[in-house]
């Protein structure tokens, strides 16, 4: 069986890479006693959060549990260590704009809260996803399955494929590609049955033209990027792709080890090969064979009903003009087959919460002027993270901080609320205004 579960490693370029931090809390494990106030105050965030755990470690930043002191609720905390890499600034800010515009539109993705600069951090505050990640769920299913059976019932995986592709469709929608789509990146909310969060905007792009969507860099996770993806820039030049159509393919790769517990297309078995030797390898078998003449998932492929072997043939095709579009997915026999009461009551509940959520954003009125001084608020926070330490309450050109990013508490905490009401709030009030007007620096670099 291949690489259970989408355990690769991203694929960044090294310029977006941080040196590995080491802590001595094992991923998982709750903090007790004394390690609480150690680990909030070494992270700079004592007086208004109390750490919890450890989520997980990333290249570039690590996920912690904290409690919001000031709200009593819990939070994913996204920590960029200080002083930040300048090659990485436009990418953190890509990452933060794009989940902040996007995050509180649609209940599958993960919404963000605030951005925080502390002495020895740049910490981005999110909703957190008490039930774990899909790769984890994926994992303890392929533990206990029959073997005769599939990982995953096939009602169960549309389940979650639908809301996966609810998401999708969205954020194409909002001319976002996520880039990055996989288990590790899809969360679990504490319902029963779940709903999936999905987060990490770490290699999101955004485009302004419905007609400029054609994207040239090369990042992912390679056992679920597409052949175009794979192959571009092997030749010493960077091709135009459909991002769109990359995530597509990542979506089928989702589908596929939900029902299989294993890649389609794999390289574990060469363990030696060196990283570029492996993802040729991967890119041989997606061009050359078929999906279901993988040998990590033949054992399955007989046990999938026809309608999903027909969905997964339009996905997989190497041709990117002949592959199935997100909208032709939501017309497929497969993604509208019913599904069991259970499963059909909670998406419907879900409808409704996203119903809500459409009539909100369609009847809000926001000045566009403010959405983009604070993004400019936020260009400003990301620039000043690249220091290795923070300048009191003076802004680092030697102007006063603007006073709605003070936190009085601590004088060397500076915050920015990145949420919806924030903005609604500040319309006419000229505190919030002034102070954002004093903040030089460009938009958020989001696009292209």
């Amino acid at each position: 069986m291949g690489n259970v579960c989408g355990c690769a490693s991203p694929q960044t370029k090294p310029a977006q890479q941080q040196q590995e931090r080491q802590y001595t809390t094992p991923v998982g494990q709750s903090l007790q006693g004394k390690d609480v106030q150690n680990q909030s105050k070494k992270i700079g965030l004592a007086g208004t959060h109390q750490a919890v755990k450890l989520l997980g470690r990333g290249a570039a930043a690590d996920i912690w549990l904290f409690r919001d002191l000031k709200h009593g609720n819990q939070v994913a905390v996204k920590l960029f260590e200080r002083p930040l890499p300048q090659a990485a600034v436009q990418a953190v800010l890509r990452e933060i704009k794009i989940q902040t515009e996007i995050g509180e539109g649609h209940a599958n993705l993960v919404n963000v809260y605030q951005l925080i600069l502390t002495p020895t951090h740049l910490a981005l505050c999110m909703e957190w996803a008490s039930g774990g990640s899909l790769t984890s769920y994926v994992a303890d299913k392929w533990q206990s399955a029959d073997p005769s059976g599939l990982v995953m019932a096939e009602d169960e995986a549309r389940y979650f494929f639908k809301q996966f592709i609810s998401a999708i469709s969205y954020c194409h929608q909002h001319h976002i590609a996520h880039r990055d789509m996989k288990l590790d990146n899809t969360l679990f909310d504490g319902q029963k049955p779940p709903f999936i969060k999905i987060c990490d905007f770490g290699f999101a792009r955004a485009w302004q033209d419905p007609a400029l969507y054609r994207m040239s860099s090369r990042v992912g996770t390679p056992e679920y990027m597409s052949p175009e993806l794979l192959h571009n820039g092997q030749d010493g030049t960077d091709q135009a792709y459909d991002p769109r159509s990359t995530d597509v393919w990542a979506a089928g790769v989702m589908l596929v080890v939900a029902l299989c517990g294993a890649f389609p297309f794999d390289h574990t078995q060469h363990q030696h090969r060196s990283m570029e030797e492996a993802e040729l390898d991967l890119w041989m078998q997606e061009v050359n064979q078929q999906w279901f003449q993988s040998e990590f998932i033949k054992a399955n492929v007989n046990k999938l009903s026809s309608e999903c072997r027909s969905l997964l043939d339009r996905i997989f095709v190497a041709d990117v003009k002949q592959r199935i579009t997100v909208e032709g997915i939501m017309q497929h026999p497969w993604y509208l087959h019913p599904l069991p009461s259970h499963y059909q009551s909670q998406l419907q509940h879900l409808d409704q919460v996203q119903a809500q959520k459409d009539a909100h954003i369609q009847s809000r009125r926001i000045d566009p002027t403010l959405v983009e001084k604070r993004n400019q608020a936020i260009a400003a926070m990301v620039q000043e993270a690249t220091q290795a330490s923070a300048h009191g309450g003076h802004h680092q050109k030697g102007q006063l901080r603007p006073l709605h990013l003070m936190d009085f508490k601590d004088e060397n905490l500076q915050e920015i609320d990145l949420t919806e009401a924030a903005v609604l709030a500040a319309e006419g009030s000229q505190h919030f205004q002034a102070g954002l007007a004093t903040l030089g620096g460009s938009g958020s670099g989001a696009q292209n």
